[in-house]
């Protein structure tokens, strides 16, 4: 594992919280951690089962996932989720501004 790549991760990762609040910024802290960690091994598992495949079959003919492709599959769901919860706070803290389609919008009403 690249700790190289996980702290450019995190530092791109912490860049989009700049407009949130200090203090839930600080709640988030870890979760923006393990966020990068696990964009760095979803790479890395990424780059192995493109290179071995996701199906491994058995000298009986049966196929099945590889360990590698499971692996992928479950770090990918976290990984969804810790993004999913992140946009859902930074949501609440950000400051949107109009856009285009917000200003249509206000002009059909």
């Amino acid at each position: 594992m690249d700790t190289k790549q996980i702290n450019k991760e995190y530092a791109r990762l912490a860049a989009l919280f700049t407009n949130v609040d200090k203090t839930k910024l600080e709640l988030v802290d870890e979760l923006l951690k393990k966020a990068a960690f696990l964009k760095v091994e979803l790479d890395d598992l990424q780059a192995l089962v493109r290179k071995h495949g996701a199906v491994e079959f058995s000298s009986k003919g049966n196929s099945r996932q590889t360990q590698c492709y499971k692996t992928y599959i479950q770090s990918l769901g976290v990984y969804q989720n810790i993004i999913k919860t992140l946009n859902t706070i930074m949501g609440r803290n950000a400051i949107d501004e109009d856009d285009e389609f917000d200003e249509f919008m206000k002009q059909i009403r």
